[in-house]
């Protein structure tokens, strides 16, 4: 009975032995293995030959720091020598493939019912994913206490439940006094709704990523951070907690708002100096400058006294205000200045800290009694100076507060008051300009008079030797000067123009007209005048109905037929070509002579430019720009293309209608 029951029991144990989901062996008093069952087989990955290898069925073992392991010096071999107890000693084994695990080693002695000594059974724990994730959890929460940004873990119930290095910087709370806290204790009360929207993303699995808002430090001051909010969930994947990141972005925000000022600075004098560059209105650009400067200073007052010059030349001081806010009445503002050059004697800025100790100052930003205003305690004055550092005006800023005051941009305010001194110099320029130009327009004008006078009584004389009986020689001299007079007369009426376009009266009479017909009377005077050149009208049917002024159209067209057979010397043809379309009437006069430079083209349109090497065929040089003047005028187009030695085409294109 007892052996069947010996049978049972080991049957039993064999069963349990192979069935166990933990490695085991048995090794005799000798060391060889004698059995080994299925999860053995997987840690190893080999079947070692059961009675010829001794302490484990391993490719090799390694103690944990990587020294290989000799059999003999394993646990399961000291164990066996009875010289010590290796129970849960930690060893590396290795496989045939060459990976590696990491297992806890359970030596235990197997004695015979008799207590003789038979063996040794071995139980392996592999440990390695627990390894893993041990030094992985350690490796994160070095990175996790390293980090400079708040690291904050919570329940969804806004329990605080881990708290950084980080966390403890921004906000001033020891691990100690926080963990356990509400979240809230970190959040202004104005801000709790946002707890709560939080946590409903969370609960739903969303993460919320980089989320500016505000939260109060131990001592009660509010920080700006920026979150980013994760959920935390556990093994079986249901949201737990939530992670946070904090990070402290009062430095970033306190650069953008630097960035921001200084921007707006370059913005404001970029602008100053397009309205300086653009605008001819002195008061104006004053005005514009003082209240940008204002603005951009955060001054509450502004005053800009400046010198002015009226119609008969005599030279007054005038002033602009700006005033923000509650700006005061400061109408018939007046500083005599004689205290201009006495504030400004030796100094570029004068700081008044304190305007009450200063009367003159001081009356500047007075008000009418009742006029809401702050009241002006300190005061900026920044000279205006000339080229020559002659005193030509001032600015004066005001302030209410002494902090504002003190952090005043000098070197800015600096800047402004020397573009201001350019205007005033512009200014001063652009009137004795206005004045000579007017002198030049009344000369030409009674010049061109003049002169036409006695031109007009030689024509005459002229005419009538031409009817009269000469010989030859007289007659060919006759002819030469009648055509130098037409010459003058024609350089006259151009410097007329001129005149007229400048001064804005040059007159348009308008009227509808086919331009083809117009272009074909134009070239046939040429026929009979040009002895050199032949001219071809190309593309001439078609509908070429323009309204504009007549007269002044063909003045372009022959100005540009007549350059074109002044600068072919070599040449023989000249082509003009009409197109059309259903809003454009367009001419090209094309010749086959030297043609221009890119730098040509680009100056030809000006007043009297010639082209180099050229000089001595006639003309002042003022045909193509009066031809781009009466274009213009028509709301058209005018240009030219070319290539040196290969001749120009120059066109203009206009609209068929005129807005009258």
């Amino acid at each position: 009975m007892k052996k069947v029951r010996k049978e049972v029991d080991n049957q039993i144990f064999r069963e349990l032995f192979f069935a166990s989901p933990i490695a085991g062996y048995l090794c005799d008093k000798d060391g060889f293995l004698k059995a080994y069952n299925p999860a053995a087989i997987s840690l190893w990955e080999r079947q070692p030959e059961i009675g010829k290898e001794r302490w484990s069925g391993a490719f090799a073992i390694f103690y944990v720091d990587g020294r290989p392991m000799p059999a003999e010096k394993s646990p399961m071999a000291m164990v066996l020598a009875g010289k010590e107890d290796r129970t849960g000693e930690e060893l590396v084994i290795q496989r045939p493939d060459g990976t590696q695990r990491i297992v806890l080693v359970f030596p235990k002695l197997i004695y015979a019912a008799t207590g003789d000594l038979i063996g040794v059974y071995t139980a392996l724990v592999d440990i390695t994913e627990y390894k893993q994730y041990e030094e992985k959890q350690a490796m994160l929460s070095e990175i996790v206490q390293s980090s400079d940004d708040a690291i904050v873990s919570k329940n969804l119930e806004g329990i605080i439940m881990s708290w950084n290095t980080g966390a403890e910087r921004i906000f001033g709370y020891s691990e100690q006094e926080i963990i356990g806290k509400s979240i809230n204790t970190l959040i202004p009360n104005y801000l709790r709704t946002e707890e709560e929207t939080i946590i409903r993303e969370i609960k739903a699995g969303r993460k919320v990523d980089h989320y500016q808002t505000i939260r109060r430090t131990k001592s009660g001051k509010e920080i700006p951070i920026s979150l980013t909010i994760s959920p935390m969930r556990n093994k079986q994947g249901q949201v737990i907690g939530a992670s946070k990141i904090a990070r402290d972005i009062s430095d970033k925000i306190q650069r953008e708002q630097t960035i921001q000022f200084h921007a707006q600075k370059l913005e404001t004098l970029h602008a100053i100096g397009k309205v300086i560059s653009e605008k001819l209105d002195t008061p104006s650009i004053i005005q514009t400058v003082i209240d940008s400067t204002t603005h951009l200073a955060s001054a509450d007052v502004g005053l800009c006294f400046y010198r002015v010059s009226d119609e008969l030349g005599s030279s007054k001081l005038s002033v602009s205000v700006a005033a923000h806010g509650n700006g005061g009445d400061y109408d018939n503002l007046h500083l005599d200045e004689g205290i201009i050059h006495t504030i400004f004697a030796g100094e570029n800025v004068v700081k008044f800290d304190d305007v009450c100790e200063a009367a003159h100052i001081l009356s500047l930003f007075n008000t009418k009694e009742g006029a809401k205003a702050p009241r002006i305690r300190h005061c900026l004055a920044i000279p205006i100076r000339a080229a020559d550092k002659l005193l030509i005006g001032a600015m004066f800023f005001g302030y209410a507060q002494a902090e504002v005051f003190k952090t005043a941009d000098e070197d800015m305010m600096r800047n402004i008051a020397s573009l201001v001194a350019v205007t005033l110099d512009n200014a001063r320029l652009f009137e004795e300009v206005n004045a000579l130009n007017l002198k030049k327009n009344e000369f030409i004008a009674l010049a061109s008079h003049e002169l036409k006078t006695p031109l007009t009584t030689i024509k005459g004389y002229l005419q009538i030797l031409e009817r009269s009986e000469i010989d030859q020689v007289g007659r060919r001299f006759l002819t030469k000067a009648l055509k130098q007079l037409e010459r003058i007369n024609a350089l006259i009426a151009e410097l007329l123009d001129i005149s007229k376009i400048e001064a804005g009266k040059l007159s348009f009479h308008f009227e509808r007209f086919d331009m083809s017909e117009m272009v074909l009377d134009v070239v046939e005077t040429f026929h009979f005048s040009s002895q050199t050149h032949t001219i071809f009208v190309n593309n001439i049917h078609g509908d070429y109905t323009v309204i504009a002024d007549r007269q002044r159209m063909e003045q372009v067209i022959i100005n540009l037929i007549t350059n074109a057979i002044k600068y072919s010397p070599n040449a023989n043809n000249v082509y003009v070509t009409l197109e059309s379309s259903l809003r454009e009437v367009s001419v090209q006069v094309k010749d086959e002579g030297m043609g221009m430079s890119r730098d040509q083209q680009e100056k030809v349109f000006t007043r009297f430019y010639q082209v180099e090497g050229t000089s001595k065929m006639t003309g002042l040089g003022l045909g193509l720009y009066l031809s781009k003047e009466i274009i213009e005028r028509h709301g058209g187009h005018i240009g030219v293309n070319s290539q040196l030695g290969q001749g120009s085409t120059f066109y203009f294109s206009i609209p068929r209608e005129q807005e009258l």
